[in-house]
């Protein structure tokens, strides 16, 4: 599986969390014996022997590792660039930190596994091993919840896989729009058939064709077509910005062995995902075949998701004063252009620039209106943005004045904005098997 990485942003200093796990504190002692091993790896960046800054450059991305608690203990660890370090040592250590930061926005889109010995484990504390084991939210949202003992062995299952028997074993669904970053557990209809056998799975993702349409003129025959409701759900610790489905890339073969012609082979399928959802439905659209077709043995496809990866936040210090004042990290710029009274109203007007938006900021620009952008003040305390207004959008940037309502003024306050440390376009390959038709 390939990726695109359309930003990649981390510099020392910046303060980086992942959506998929939350970093604990390690050991003081042991961070202070790690910092000191990662200092020293640095100093030989200025070696005289290019044979010596190679292999302390080799050793310090093997010392990075490959988990988000480990990549964020050795990010934490390098010394921030500064006018007093060579300029071969700054583009050395610029160079890893996009190195690091693109293995964890990669990593950040991976499908997670669930490893569970359940022996009669009521449901609630079924849900608990599944968020601690791999980050994703599970809240059981039913009228009336019974304690529905669980008894099942698994081993490095596939999130989606477990899932499917979990809820088949206790006979309950899900439902993807409770507004909730988190998977909705929910009853089950008595005419709902069984979850496992029905999907596939890659990655982070679920496939599930939920219904087929076929479609006959009577007065104009000429007039058919098969649909087929395709179902993309994600883990919940991960919510794609957008899904894409070029037709190009759709491949069905039936019971007799023909192909199915795809209509409108140029289209792209396309969905923006909104807040609080699960699941997303997306319509392939076929030419509708003989009556002695009976099922699609094999239906295949390349999905496009645009998926967020960790985060990053941008502060801007004693606010009133950083205005003009730009942060670049990797790939993503942030401005502060101006601040401006209007009324008992602050405006910040700042601009969020991609280096390599790739349509990013074109089509499906509302990720970033979803970025959060807030005030602190010297005691950590938390003042959110009153609305904001787009001010400016391009292919690579997008300005916006957030309105901030402070009766006491801006001074010593520091702004502070959180954006995806990277944007991933993810290609998934699928395949669904034996699908019946009307």
């Amino acid at each position: 599986m390939t990726f695109r990485i359309l930003a990649v942003l981390l510099v020392a200093g910046t303060v980086v969390t992942c959506p998929a796990a939350e970093v604990r504190p390690a050991d003081s002692k042991a961070d202070a014996n790690f910092a000191q091993q990662v200092s020293k790896l640095v100093s030989k960046l200025d070696s005289d022997r290019a044979a010596d800054r190679d292999a302390a450059e080799k050793e310090l991305l093997e010392l990075a590792g490959e988990t988000t608690a480990q990549t964020d203990r050795f990010l934490a660890s390098l010394p921030p660039d500064n006018d007093e370090m060579p300029l071969a040592v700054r583009d050395r250590l610029s160079r890893m930190r996009r190195q690091i930061e693109d293995r964890a926005a990669k990593g950040a889109t991976n499908g997670t596994t669930i490893t569970l010995d359940a022996k009669t484990m009521p449901l609630a504390d079924v849900f608990k091993a599944i968020e601690k084991d791999t980050g994703n939210k599970l809240v059981d949202n039913r009228e009336e919840p019974s304690d529905k003992p669980v008894t099942i062995t698994l081993k490095d299952e596939p999130f989606w896989s477990a899932i499917d028997q979990i809820l088949d074993q206790v006979g309950l669904g899900v439902y993807s729009y409770g507004g909730e970053e988190a998977l909705s557990i929910v009853g089950r209809n008595n005419e709902e058939g069984p979850r496992v056998g029905q999907a596939a799975y890659r990655g982070p993702l679920r496939f599930e064709v939920l219904e087929v349409q076929a479609q006959r003129g009577q007065r104009q025959p000429k007039q058919q077509s098969l649909k087929l409701q395709l179902e993309i759900a994600w883990e919940p610790r991960l919510r794609p910005i957008a899904l894409s489905q070029p037709v190009a890339d759709l491949e069905a073969t039936t019971d007799t062995g023909e192909k199915l012609t795809a209509t409108q082979p140029d289209a792209v399928q396309d969905v923006e995902i909104p807040n609080g959802t699960q699941a997303a439905e997306i319509q392939l659209p076929f030419e509708l075949p003989s009556r002695d077709v009976k099922r699609i043995t094999s239906l295949k496809g390349k999905l496009h998701a645009l998926v967020p990866g960790r985060r990053a936040k941008f502060e801007f210090p004693d606010v009133t004063k950083s205005a003009g004042k730009s942060q670049r990290l990797g790939g993503v710029q942030v401005t502060l252009d101006d601040i401006r009274k209007n009324g008992a109203v602050y405006e910040i007007h700042m601009r969020f620039a991609l280096e390599e938006a790739n349509g990013s900021l074109q089509s499906h620009r509302n990720w970033v209106f979803q970025n959060l952008s807030y005030l602190t003040d010297k005691d950590g305390k938390t003042i959110e943005n009153a609305g904001f207004e787009t001010t400016r959008q391009t292919p690579n940037e997008v300005g916006v004045a957030y309105l901030f309502d402070v009766v006491e003024g801006l001074d010593g306050l520091t702004w502070v904005y959180e954006t995806p440390a990277a944007i991933v376009d993810l290609p998934v390959d699928y395949e669904l098997k034996d699908i019946e038709l009307p």
